[in-house]
């Protein structure tokens, strides 16, 4: 299966990673490797997350990161046996992303 990231996760990936290694320097590496986790995953069962949304392309699915409380928004595209991950996104947050 192929996966893509978009853009904007990528930036979100890139972010996230840097706060991660200034602010837990006991496990910097731990949100990186729960997210090459979930990808896996997902290649194996690309339909294991949660429908979080039904986009005008289709149903936006989302898993939870436990560890990290991250959330990971992804597209799973059948016809291209392709996986798109749209955003991540912190937990924390009040409310979820704008897709």
């Amino acid at each position: 299966m192929k996966v893509r990231i978009s853009a904007r996760a990528r930036r979100n990936i890139e972010t996230i990673q840097r706060w991660w290694i200034e602010n837990r320097p006991a496990a910097p590496s731990l949100f990186l490797d729960e997210l090459a986790a979930a990808e896996a995953l997902l290649c194996t069962s690309p339909q294991v997350g949660r429908i979080y949304a039904v986009h005008r392309t289709g149903a936006v699915r989302r898993v939870v990161l436990q560890k990290t409380r991250h959330h990971l928004y992804y597209q799973y595209r059948a016809d291209r046996d392709e996986l798109v991950v749209l955003v991540v996104w912190g937990s924390p947050r009040e409310r979820g992303p704008k897709l």
